[in-house]
């Protein structure tokens, strides 16, 4: 089954952003091979990292989803940090919750959580 391999956002401050996904998720960026170029495992499984970088005209460039355990606790973490809920949380019937939010650089991001219960 294919599987996402890696995330790379492209921000304009890839120091804020690093900041801001290490105190949402736990996520521990490290710089990798060039400058303003983090990496980070975001799971278990081998192969699933995040990349952070700058875009090339300082403009946030990628939309990823993240899933959650707990989306209102992540809902919450996010705002505690600096983040702007801009799609309140929404159910996609049979499948889970939804919300996107932008971090602190205004890089659009989602989250979701799988609940099969979800629009019933």
């Amino acid at each position: 089954m294919p599987y996402v391999e890696y995330i790379e956002f492209n921000s304009g401050d890839p120091e804020a952003s690093t900041a801001f996904y290490k105190e949402v998720f736990g996520w521990d960026p490290q710089p990798f091979g060039v400058d303003d170029y983090f990496i980070a495992s975001s799971g278990d499984e081998p192969g699933i990292d995040t990349g952070f970088t700058v875009s090339e005209d300082g403009q946030p460039l990628t939309v990823a989803t993240i899933g959650v355990d707990d989306i209102d606790g992540y809902l919450a973490k996010i705002i505690m940090a600096g983040g702007e809920i801009v799609v309140p949380k929404f159910a996609i019937p049979s499948m889970g919750w939804a919300s996107y939010f932008t971090d602190p650089t205004g890089m659009i991001v989602g989250v979701f959580q799988q609940d099969e219960q979800a629009g019933s």
